[in-house]
């Protein structure tokens, strides 16, 4: 295998749980739909996901790993917190995100 090539798969976005789906590398420490179908909330519960993906809980967790979604038009991510974050206005503070939008 060349060089370039192995690189390049070394490049790859894994998910911040599982290391191992590929994600997007747009946002920090994405977490794949896999591992994302295994989130919780407070309550031990389910996490749910409003209509559309528009809306939602947070925090979720993912084996014990606090998460926090974005939620927007057209759906939402997961990402890893690593930093503990009180909240969603924190956690995107802290990884230089825009804050969502009120209505979300």
């Amino acid at each position: 295998m060349s060089s370039s090539l192995a690189r390049n798969r070394d490049d790859i976005t894994r998910c911040s749980i599982c290391g191992k789906a590929p994600v997007g590398a747009e946002l920090p420490r994405i977490v794949c739909r896999r591992c994302d179908t295994l989130a919780f909330n407070d309550a031990a519960h389910p996490a749910a996901v409003g209509p559309g993906g528009e809306s939602g809980d947070n925090p979720v967790y993912i084996d014990a790993k606090q998460c926090w979604r974005i939620y927007g038009l057209g759906g939402y991510v997961t990402m890893l917190d690593v930093n503990n974050c009180r909240d969603l206005e924190e956690f995107c503070r802290l990884n230089k995100l825009a804050p969502p939008p009120e209505n979300f």
